[in-house]
């Protein structure tokens, strides 16, 4: 049997994709995961901290996910790191379109533990991207390129094709590794 926090999460999630997360109250919540709504405050604050929740888990599982890409050629790094981007989007899928959609207004705030969240996983992902990227001008894999302009436009490039995919219900490619090549393509030398 699945832990009453986790029913709450996963009942938030259901909510806030289907009617957002502002129409979302915390009475809903409580009723679609079966708990009384002083359970539902046990666990959280309120219904910012569910998706603070959720965000922190899809950050730390990408985070996990990073460990360990050193060993490969620069392109292979950062071809790898976008993969593992995107493996994150494809089985989280409907959180990854919450989070995208809801969550502006607190990661757009300093001191905000949204925002500091974010912040902290960036600049994880950003050392790596910049690691990657002189390593592979180093091996030969990567041309010479503006490390931190490359590094911002790869990580913006990607969020914004399944920012379009999710949110904005645009057509793309059929294939998501399509995103990841054309992402890649300006790197070779």
């Amino acid at each position: 049997m699945k832990p009453k926090r986790e029913k709450i999460i996963d009942a938030a999630i259901d909510l806030f994709a289907e009617q957002g997360f502002s129409l979302t109250s915390t009475a809903e919540i409580a009723t679609r995961a079966g708990v009384a709504q002083g359970t539902l405050f046990y666990h959280f604050k309120n219904k910012e901290g569910i998706l603070h929740e959720v965000l922190h888990r899809l950050l730390e599982k990408s985070a996990r996910a990073y460990d360990g890409i050193d060993s490969l050629s620069g392109y292979a790094a950062i071809e790898s790191l976008l993969r593992s981007d995107l493996t994150i989007v494809q089985q989280h899928r409907q959180e990854v379109s919450v989070l995208l959609r809801d969550i502006n207004r607190e990661a757009d705030t300093p001191g905000n533990p949204t925002y500091e969240c974010i912040a902290a996983f960036k600049t994880r992902k950003f050392e790596l991207l910049y690691r990657f990227l002189r390593q592979g001008m180093a091996d030969g894999s990567i041309r010479d390129l503006p490390v931190e302009e490359t590094a911002w436009f790869l990580d913006a490039a990607f969020y914004g094709v399944m920012h379009s995919k999710l949110i904005q219900k645009m057509p793309g490619p059929p294939d998501d590794t399509q995103a990841i090549q054309f992402c890649l393509a300006p790197l070779k030398p």
